[in-house]
């Protein structure tokens, strides 16, 4: 027998056993890392799919099904902007404590008890807690939160514990192309002009996205916060509350808008719900194209200019849609003003679990997305009473001037940080 297999510090390769082992670990390590990220692309597929679904028909369900006033259908949406970010608040805190997967999955199986609600009942109070728990009518259409943003602190936090630094924008532009596509692909069963039919589509594959999460693993474990841990949440904080007041200008815009897009589209320009489904279809294809760019863009323009340039580009197109002159023309602004919306979202995700600790990255985006969602649920709810009374474009008009103060906060918080206006972010943190 060789003598260093006896004496058990060498292998004939030459390395100590346990070097070996801390590979072998490494690499199983590293495989799984990747196995969990495919399990939580193909969750975040199968919501977004359904989410595609259902951000096309929902409004046109209320309205031209069930026959409910722009009023009525504004406090639906409300109630499930309003619901979310509660939602997204205390599970965001609690996933940091408590670990991520499990409140993922709790979230998760949300979505599927709302869609059968609808399937059930016509009931108006029924259907508000249908709202309440699948999130219809948020800000995000197909992607950037999209049905049930609630998930998303959770998924944030376990995509960054998956990757590091150096490979974070890129996973985050591939996780977003991916919900960009399948609610794409979603929003083109619109076409088949059969409620039912889609809501049990629906309900399907977001029983599948709660599904494939069940074998993902986590390497959270509970741990007492030491004294330096309490100095990095006080930094932690402050980025916090910077990131969400953007967030709460950034949702209020949104929330104006994007929720009656689908009737404003078949009310003013004579869209079909299947030519409606179709567009939004190919708003989708085209933002999951423009983010294969980002890493790029990020690179060369920094964090800040990137975000900046593309948010008021957004901002401008979205104004020009209620003012545009035929479908058409109304098509083209939308497609805009989605794409460049959503380009940069990769990018201000990075930069958000970049800057702050890992023990507080759940909160970090819980806390964004309510601040997002809080004043998107008012939003929502006064746009719906403005557009029953005055001219579609006045809440265009409000979110335009929203979306300046916006990009000039962004630039006045994140300007002057070395760190947000990198050209390359590959390095900023060793992982």
């Amino acid at each position: 027998m060789n003598n260093s297999a006896l004496s058990g510090k060498r292998t004939n390769t030459g390395r100590a056993p346990s070097s070996l082992c801390r590979e072998i670990e490494e690499m199983n390590g590293e495989r799984n890392a990747n196995t969990d990220l495919y399990l939580l692309v193909l969750s975040r597929g199968a919501r977004s799919f359904a989410g595609g679904i259902l951000s096309v028909i929902i409004g046109l369900y209320y309205k031209y099904q069930l026959h409910l006033s722009l009023t009525l259908i504004g406090l639906l949406f409300a109630i499930g902007a309003l619901f979310t970010p509660l939602l997204t608040l205390v599970i965001g805190r609690y996933a940091d404590i408590h670990g991520r997967k499990r409140l993922l999955l709790l979230v998760l199986a949300s979505l599927p008890v709302a869609v059968l609600i609808l399937l059930l009942t016509d009931n108006y109070t029924l259907l508000a807690i249908s709202a309440a728990l699948g999130g219809f009518g948020i800000a995000g259409g197909l992607v950037g939160g999209g049905v049930g943003a609630s998930v998303a602190p959770m998924q944030t936090a376990l995509l960054a514990e998956k990757t590091n630094s150096g490979n974070r924008t890129m996973v985050f532009s591939a996780f977003t192309i991916m919900t960009s596509v399948t609610g794409s692909a979603g929003a083109l069963l619109s076409n088949l002009n059969n409620y039912n039919m889609l809501f049990v589509v629906a309900l399907i594959f977001s029983i599948v996205s709660f599904a494939v999460v069940m074998p993902i693993r986590e390497n959270f474990r509970p741990r007492v916060v030491t004294a330096g841990e309490k100095r990095t949440g006080k930094v932690d904080m402050r980025l916090i509350k910077k990131f969400a007041t953007t967030g709460v200008l950034n949702g209020a815009s949104q929330g104006l808008i994007i929720p009656f897009l689908p009737i404003i589209l078949r009310d003013q320009f004579a869209m079909s719900n299947g030519m409606i489904g179709d567009l939004f279809a190919v708003g989708g294809v085209l933002t999951a194209v423009s983010m294969i760019f980002t890493p790029y863009l990020t690179s060369r323009l920094g964090f800040v200019r990137f975000i900046i340039t593309t948010r008021a580009g957004s901002a401008a197109f979205a104004l020009l849609f209620p003012f545009s002159i035929s479908a058409a023309m109304a098509s083209v602004s939308y497609l805009i003003f989605t794409m460049l919306r959503a380009i940069a979202l990769p990018s201000q995700q990075s930069l958000m679990m970049n800057m702050v600790s890992e023990q507080s990255r759940s909160f970090a985006t819980g806390s964004n997305q309510s601040a997002r969602l809080f004043p998107s649920a008012g939003a929502t709810l006064s746009s719906g009473a403005i557009q029953d009374v005055f001219p579609v474009f006045i809440p265009f008009e409000i979110a335009f001037v929203l979306n300046g103060v916006n990009v000039f906060l962004y630039h006045r918080f994140f300007g002057g940080m070395p760190e947000a206006n990198r050209l390359d972010a590959r390095d900023h943190i060793s992982e």
